[in-house]
C-alpha cells in the first residue's frame, strides 16, 4: 500500500544533505508509536512537521458507512504536518501507525529556527509542497476531462515501476470518488486490456502496454 495520490513525492532526506538530515533529527522528538496506534486526529491543530523514520503511517478518514478508508501509507522520511506550521490549518486527515512506527517531529519553534536558519531545509520543503499540489491539480484536470477507466489507468502509471500494488478496491473507489461498483467495472475492463491483472488484494501492473493504452486513452478523449 502506498501514497495513492501522490505516490512518487521525494523522501525528505532525498532533498537535503545527510548531514542536515541528522540535524534535524537532533532537534526534534522521537515519538514511538505501537501498530495500529493513533498517531493524530482529523481536525486536530497542534502545529508539527512529523517525519516517518521507521515503520509506517497510514493516513485517511472514516467514511459515512464507518469503514475506514485510507488515502496515503507514509514511508521513511516521508513528512506531513506542513500546512500546520506554514498555514495555521488544521489536519485534513486520521493519522495512524502501521506496524511499530517510529516519527520524529519538530515543533513549531523548532521548525521556525531551522526554516529561518538554513535555505536547503526551506527549499526542500517547498519541493516536496509543489510536487505534491502539481499531482493533486494533474489529479482533478483529468478528472474533470477524462473517462474513468483512463484515469485509473494514469494512476497506475505513474506507478507502473512498482510491478506490483497492494490496494484495495475500497479506498482506489474513495481515492477516485466513485463507487465500487463503478472502479471495478475500470479494473476489469483494463484487465480486459490487458494493461494488467488483478489479484486478491493486489495488481500487477504490465509497464509498457499501460503506457501504450493511456496515451492512446488520453488523445481519443481530447478530441
Amino acid at each position: 500500500m502506498q501514497d495513492l495520490l501522490t505516490a512518487r513525492v521525494p523522501l525528505l532526506q532525498d532533498l537535503v544533505a545527510p548531514e542536515f538530515y541528522e540535524l534535524i533529527q537532533r532537534r526534534s522528538q522521537r515519538r514511538v508509536f505501537n501498530d495500529k496506534q493513533l498517531i493524530h486526529h482529523r481536525g486536530d491543530t497542534r502545529p508539527a512537521l512529523s517525519i516517518v523514520e521507521s515503520g509506517c503511517v497510514r493516513v485517511g478518514n472514516v467514511g459515512v458507512d464507518g469503514s475506514y478508508l485510507t488515502t496515503s501509507i507514509l514511508t521513511r522520511g516521508q513528512t506531513f504536518g506542513e500546512f500546520t506550521l506554514l498555514a495555521d490549518l488544521p489536519r485534513t486527515h486520521e493519522a495512524t501507525a502501521v506496524g511499530a512506527t517510529v516519527v520524529t517531529q519538530l515543533s513549531q519553534v523548532q521548525f521556525r529556527r531551522l526554516y529561518r536558519s538554513d535555505p536547503q531545509f526551506s527549499t526542500a520543503l517547498l519541493k516536496i509542497a509543489l510536487l505534491r499540489t502539481h499531482a493533486i491539480l494533474e489529479f482533478v484536470d483529468d478528472l474533470r476531462r477524462l473517462p474513468l477507466t483512463v484515469r485509473v489507468a494514469k494512476f497506475f502509471l505513474a506507478r507502473a515501476q512498482d510491478g506490483e500494488l497492494r490496494l484495495r478496491q475500497e479506498d482506489l473507489s474513495f481515492t477516485f470518488g466513485v463507487s465500487r461498483v463503478s472502479m471495478g467495472k475500470a479494473l476489469k475492463q483494463l484487465a480486459t486490456e490487458g494493461v494488467l491483472t488483478l489479484g486478491y488484494g493486489r495488481i500487477l501492473l504490465h509497464g509498457p502496454q499501460l503506457r501504450d493504452w493511456v496515451a492512446q486513452g488520453s488523445l481519443v478523449a481530447a478530441v
